[in-house]
C-alpha cells in the first residue's frame, strides 16, 4: 500500500472514529510524543499507546471534532485536529497537527503539535 493511501485509509479511519482500524495501522513497537512535560510525553509501543488512549476516553469529553488531511511529504503525512472538550471540568477549544512517520507500510511514529485561537 502506497503512503498515500495509507494516510487517506487511516485519516477516513479517525474521522468514523474506528478504532480497531486506525489502530491497525500502527507498528508493534510506535513511539508517541506530546509537547507535555508528564508521562503522556513519550510513549512506546502498542500497549503503552492503548493505555494513553484509555485515559483520553476516560478522561476527556468529546463535544465535537474534525479531521483534515491528510498532507502527504516523503514518508510522512500531517492532520490536523479540531477539537471542542472538557477535560477536568474545564470546556476548550483544542487544534493540534499529528505528524505521522510511516516506514514498512506501518505508523511508527506520532508527534503532535498544539495550537490556540
Amino acid at each position: 500500500m502506497s503512503i498515500e493511501q495509507l494516510a487517506k485509509d487511516f485519516t477516513q479511519a479517525v474521522k468514523e472514529d474506528d478504532a480497531e482500524k486506525y489502530q491497525s495501522f500502527w507498528s508493534d513497537d510506535i513511539i508517541s510524543l506530546e509537547p507535555t512535560d508528564d508521562e503522556m510525553a513519550r510513549v512506546q509501543g502498542r500497549e503503552a499507546l492503548l493505555a494513553k488512549h484509555k485515559w483520553w476516553e476516560e478522561n476527556a469529553e468529546m463535544h465535537s471534532s474534525t479531521t483534515e488531511g491528510p498532507y502527504v511529504f516523503g514518508d510522512q503525512f500531517a492532520v490536523n485536529y479540531g477539537m471542542d472538550v472538557t477535560m477536568f471540568g474545564e470546556r476548550s477549544q483544542m487544534k493540534e497537527v499529528g505528524v505521522y512517520t510511516v516506514a514498512d507500510g506501518k505508523i511508527v511514529e506520532e508527534r503532535f503539535f498544539y495550537g490556540s485561537e
